[in-house]
């Protein structure tokens, strides 16, 4: 069961990713007692794989804690430079706190901006939920990709990476394309990593087989050395978190307005917080907590 803070506490609860090494050897103990016709028969399509995965991530998204973390990050959002911060989960989106730049910790004039960003946002709610929108509409793309899988796609078991079963996507050409967005989603091929066991999405790896455009590229265009991966772990018994994101995205819609993206980040350290924590208490948080 995952403990959780209550809203006096003031200390996060560490927690540590699972060992994959002991889960191993619970899934080999327990394969041993399986007869070979039966472990035959339990075998899943890679469709049902996916289905069964997708299934799983909706019913954890209903149970999902918040944390506190480390980000290290180098995007277009940084400017290019690699950001290191503190990060609080709240039901309304993340507060973050900046700690260093390249290596180097905050100048005394930088923490004294950094500290009035937060402020700010703790006394402007509205722009705090403003900032998070583009998150959860991430989130929730993603959702609707994992989803279409199995229309979108042709997948294939490919064996397995440590406890995770390796899953091949490649464009269905049954699959019909209705928008902009099908035709970019469908020039992509990759893997995806699914934990055997736990049917929790362990990562993605995606990129594209060919440049697409739109209207002959007077419309839009997307670059074919477009690609994105993410990599998932469990941080806590049931909750599992990204861990390390890489997106490169190169291409225009409607001639002017750029889609580019440069993204690569990692995060760790992750320590269970209360679900109910107000931006007051996450601001607070993230300025009294070092790593």
């Amino acid at each position: 069961m995952v403990h959780r803070m209550r809203q006096s506490e003031a200390s996060p609860i560490s927690c540590r990713v699972r060992s994959g090494k002991s889960v191993l050897l619970l899934l080999l103990l327990e394969l041993s007692l399986v007869s070979p016709r039966a472990q035959v028969r339990q075998a899943l399509s890679a469709t049902e794989m996916v289905n069964q995965m997708v299934q799983a991530e909706t019913i954890a998204k209903a149970n999902r804690q918040h944390f506190l973390y480390r980000r290290k990050e180098r995007s277009i959002r940084t400017k290019g430079h690699l950001w290191d911060e503190l990060v609080v989960e709240t039901a309304e989106g993340r507060m973050r706190r900046l700690i260093a730049v390249d290596g180097k910790p905050l100048s005394n004039s930088e923490q004294s901006a950094e500290d009035n960003r937060i402020t700010y946002l703790t006394n402007h709610p509205g722009d705090f939920r403003r900032e998070a929108q583009g998150r959860k509409d991430d989130e929730a793309r993603m959702a609707d990709l994992l989803r279409e899988l199995p229309r979108l796609f042709l997948l294939q078991t490919a064996g397995s990476e440590g406890d995770c079963t390796r899953i091949t996507f490649a464009p269905n050409p049954q699959f019909q394309e209705a928008s902009f967005q099908d035709r970019v989603v469908h020039a992509m091929s990759g893997v995806l990593l699914i934990h055997t066991a736990d049917k929790r999405l362990c990562g993605i790896d995606a990129h594209l087989d060919h440049g697409v455009e739109f209207g002959f590229g007077l419309l839009g265009k997307v670059s074919d050395q477009s690609h994105f991966s993410v990599v998932r772990q469990e941080v806590c018994p049931g909750q599992w978190k990204t861990t390390k994101v890489r997106v490169h995205v190169d291409g225009s819609i409607l001639l002017m307005k750029s889609v580019s993206r440069d993204e690569d980040s990692s995060r760790s350290g992750f320590k269970l917080v209360d679900r109910d924590l107000t931006l007051v208490q996450a601001a607070a948080l993230v300025r009294s907590t070092t790593f």
